[in-house]
C-alpha cells in the first residue's frame, strides 16, 4: 500500500510539474489514467477539472468539479471551481447554486460573494444582485470593483444619485480602475453633463486607448443644448482616426459576381432585445423581399428575451457575437461573404465600431441606432432623410449621407399596447402635458421651456416619467428646478419604473398633449405617444438628433405640431389646447393615422431601403481609408454602381 501511495504522489507530482510547464495535454492524459484508479481522491479530480478549464473546455472541467463536490460537499472551493467552469461554459442558472452554495459554506467567501451577483445580475435578478454585492461589500470594503457593480445594477434599476455614488467611491478607492464610463454614465442620466466629460475625459488620460469611454463621452455631446458642432464633429472624426485604422488596411473581398444571386446583409447590433433600436428594426427585417436580399444578423445580446427570438425568425442567418473578440466576428463576416454590412449601434454601448474599422465587408453602412456621425473612415454611408439631414448638413459627417425618401424610420408599436382612452382633459377640465423620454435629455433648458408652457396655459397640470425617476433624490432635484421656473409640485407629476411596457404605455391615458425634448428630440417616445393617441409638440434643433422630432411629425401629417423657435413652442403650445373637442377627435384617429402612413408602412419602406442597396465590382474594390481603384458613380439613384459589373437592382424599381 505504501508503496501504492509513492508510486500515486509521484505520478501526480509529475502531472503538477506539467501544469506548471504549460504542458496541459500531457497533464491531461496522465490525470485521466490516474482518476480511472483514484475516483475517490477530491484533489485529483480539482487538479483535473483545472487543466481542462485552462483548455477552456469548461463543461468536461465542470463535470471533473462536480466529482469534487461529491466526495467533499463541505468544501466550499470545490463548490466555487465548479461554480466558474459553469459560468465559463454558459449555464449561468447552474453557477448561480453553485456560488450560492458557496457563501452558504462561507458567508466571507470574497471572490464567491462576487461571482454571485454578477450571476443575478446576468439573469436580470436585480433585487437579488443588489443585494448580493452589497453583502459582499460587507466583507470586501475596499474592493472598488464591487462598488462599481453595485452602481451599474442601481443605475439599472433607475437609482442614479446613489449608482453615481457608487462609481464614485470606486474611483476614490482605485483610481486606476477602469470605471469611468460607468461614472460618466450615471453623471449624464443625472443630467450632470459637464461633469460626466470630465470624467469621461479623466478616464481617456488614464486609459488613451479605450474605445468604449472615448464612444460614451460622443454619445453625451448629443445632449449638450449649448454644444459647438464643429466641436463635436472634430471629437467625432479624431474617435475614427485613432480608433479606425487597423492593421489589416488593404483587403480584397472574395464575393462571388453573379449578377443573379441575392445580396447579402448584414445587421450587427446589441441591441435584438427589448430596446428602442427593435421597434424600428423589425419591419425592415420581416419587409425585406428574399428574392433582393439575403438577411444575415450578428447579434450582441447577452440574454436573449421574445423580442430576440420574434428577431430571429426574420433573419435568414443568426449569428451569436455576444463575447466574441472583433478578429472572431470579423473571420465570421468574411466568410458568410457579406456584401453589405449595417452597424446598427454607432456609438451607443456595447458597440462594434472597433470591428467595423477592420471593413469586413465591402459596403458598409450605419443607420438608426446612433444620431451621429461615427467619424469611422470604414463606414461609407448612414441612411437617413431629407428633414433630419438636410442637404447642408454633409459636412458633419464622415459617411456620405444616403437620403431615404419621406421618413428614415418605419416603426411597428407594440402589439400589446392599451387602447387609447379618452381625452383626460375632456373629464378633468384641465389640459394635462406629458413627456415619458430618457432622464438624459430633459436638460434645464428643457424644463425651463417646459415650465414656460404650463404657465401659459392656465391650470395646466405636467406629467414626467422616467424609470430614473424612481430615484427619490433625482425626482426631489427635479421638483426643485420646477419650482425655480415658477412650476410648483401641484402642477407636475414625476413618475418612476413601470414593471410591464403595458402599464407604461397606460400612463398615457393621463396625457393630453405630449412635449418634446431639445436638442435630443425623443424617437420611440414620440412613437408610442402618437400610438397611444397623444400629439406630440416638437421643437426644431439645428442637429439630426433635433430634427427627428420634425421628420416623424412630418411623414404623418402633424405640421401644426412643429415649431422652430422656443418662443413658436409656447404659442403653439397654448393655441392647441384652445379646441378640446379637435384634440379629442385627433387622439381617437390618431392610431388609424399613423397605421395608415408611410410611418408604419414596412412593405413600402424596405422597398425604398433597397431601391438604394449600393452595389459594387467586388472584384475591383479594395478598401485603403478613403482609397478606391476606381471612382464610383451614382446611377439613377444607386448608391455605386461600376459599369464593369452589372450587379444592380435599380431595374427592379420603379
Amino acid at each position: 500500500m505504501a508503496k501504492k501511495n509513492i508510486l500515486l504522489r509521484s505520478k501526480i507530482k509529475k502531472a503538477r510539474a506539467l501544469v506548471l510547464a504549460d504542458r496541459f495535454t500531457e497533464a491531461e492524459v496522465l490525470l485521466e489514467q490516474i482518476v480511472m484508479k483514484e475516483r475517490r481522491d477530491a484533489d485529483i479530480w480539482l487538479l483535473l477539472g483545472f487543466i481542462k478549464a485552462k483548455q477552456q473546455h469548461y463543461k468536461p472541467a465542470a463535470e471533473c468539479f462536480r466529482k469534487a463536490v461529491a466526495i467533499q460537499p463541505d468544501n466550499p472551493q470545490n463548490h466555487y471551481n465548479l461554480g466558474i467552469a459553469l459560468r465559463d461554459s454558459g449555464d449561468v442558472e447552474a453557477a448561480l447554486d453553485a456560488f450560492l452554495n458557496v457563501v452558504k459554506l462561507q458567508p466571507d467567501f470574497g471572490d464567491a460573494g462576487a461571482c454571485l451577483a454578477h450571476a443575478y445580475l446576468a439573469l436580470g435578478r436585480l433585487d437579488e444582485a443588489e443585494a448580493a454585492f452589497r453583502s459582499a461589500i460587507r466583507y470586501q470594503a475596499g474592493n472598488a470593483e464591487l462598488h462599481s457593480s453595485l452602481g451599474v445594477v442601481l443605475q439599472t434599476k433607475g437609482f442614479v444619485d446613489q449608482a453615481a455614488a457608487c462609481h464614485e467611491e470606486a474611483v476614490r478607492l482605485n483610481p486606476d480602475l477602469p470605471v469611468y464610463d460607468n461614472l460618466g454614465s450615471a453623471m449624464t442620466a443625472q443630467g450632470r453633463f459637464d461633469e460626466a466629460i470630465a470624467v469621461y475625459r479623466e478616464g481617456l488620460r488614464r486609459q488613451p486607448a479605450n474605445a468604449r469611454v472615448y464612444s460614451n463621452l460622443l454619445q453625451t455631446l448629443n445632449y449638450l443644448p449649448d454644444s459647438d458642432r464643429d466641436e463635436v464633429f472634430r471629437e467625432h472624426r479624431r474617435w475614427g482616426e485613432l480608433h479606425g485604422h487597423p492593421v489589416d488596411q488593404i483587403r480584397k473581398h472574395a464575393n462571388s459576381s453573379d449578377s443573379e444571386r441575392c445580396l447579402r446583409i448584414g445587421y450587427v447590433s446589441p441591441d435584438y432585445r427589448a430596446h428602442s433600436v427593435a421597434y424600428f428594426l423589425e419591419p425592415l427585417l420581416a419587409a425585406h423581399r428574399r428574392e433582393v436580399v439575403e438577411v444575415y444578423c450578428y447579434s450582441g445580446v447577452p440574454k436573449p428575451d421574445a423580442t430576440t427570438e420574434r428577431l430571429r425568425a426574420h433573419a435568414d442567418h443568426w449569428r451569436k457575437i455576444h463575447g466574441v473578440p472583433d478578429k472572431g466576428i470579423v473571420e465570421q463576416v468574411l466568410q458568410d461573404r457579406i456584401d453589405i454590412l449595417v452597424d446598427l449601434a454607432g456609438h451607443t454601448a456595447q458597440n462594434k465600431l472597433t470591428m467595423f474599422a477592420h471593413k469586413p465587408a465591402p459596403v458598409q453602412v450605419t443607420y438608426l441606432g446612433y444620431p451621429n456621425t461615427t467619424g469611422l473612415p470604414a463606414i461609407d454611408y448612414r441612411l437617413t432623410d431629407v428633414v433630419a439631414d438636410p442637404e447642408e448638413e454633409d459636412q458633419y459627417y464622415t459617411e456620405q449621407l444616403v437620403r431615404l425618401p419621406g421618413c428614415f424610420l418605419c416603426y411597428q408599436p407594440l402589439r400589446e399596447a392599451p387602447v387609447v382612452e379618452m381625452l383626460p382633459a375632456a373629464d378633468k377640465g384641465y389640459i394635462t402635458f406629458g413627456s415619458f423620454n430618457n432622464l438624459a435629455k430633459i436638460n434645464p433648458e428643457v424644463v425651463a421651456l417646459w415650465s414656460d408652457v404650463v404657465k401659459a396655459v392656465p391650470d395646466s397640470r405636467l406629467l414626467v416619467k422616467n424609470s430614473s425617476l424612481t430615484d427619490l433624490s433625482r425626482r426631489e432635484w427635479y421638483y426643485q428646478l420646477f419650482h425655480s421656473h415658477g412650476i410648483g409640485a401641484d402642477r407636475v407629476e414625476l413618475l418612476g419604473h413601470t414593471p410591464t411596457q403595458e402599464e407604461h404605455l397606460a400612463l398615457y391615458g393621463k396625457v393630453d398633449i405630449g412635449l418634446d425634448t431639445f436638442p435630443y428630440n425623443g424617437t420611440t417616445t414620440t412613437c408610442e405617444a402618437l400610438w397611444m393617441g397623444v400629439p406630440v409638440l416638437t421643437l426644431e434643433h439645428d442637429c439630426h438628433a433635433g430634427r427627428v422630432g420634425k421628420s416623424l411629425l412630418t411623414c404623418t401629417g402633424l405640421d401644426d405640431w412643429m415649431a422652430d423657435s422656443p418662443e413658436q413652442f409656447i404659442a403653439r403650445g397654448a393655441a392647441l389646447t384652445a379646441d378640446l373637442a379637435g384634440l379629442a377627435d385627433m387622439r381617437q384617429g390618431l392610431r388609424d393615422r399613423l397605421t395608415a402612413s408611410s410611418l408604419c408602412d414596412s412593405d413600402a419602406f424596405a422597398y425604398k431601403v433597397e431601391a438604394c442597396i449600393p452595389c459594387i465590382d467586388w472584384s475591383s474594390h479594395r478598401y485603403g481609408g478613403d482609397n478606391y481603384e476606381q471612382e464610383p458613380e451614382t446611377i439613377d439613384g444607386c448608391i455605386i454602381c461600376y459599369d464593369s459589373l452589372r450587379l444592380c437592382r435599380h431595374q427592379d424599381f420603379p
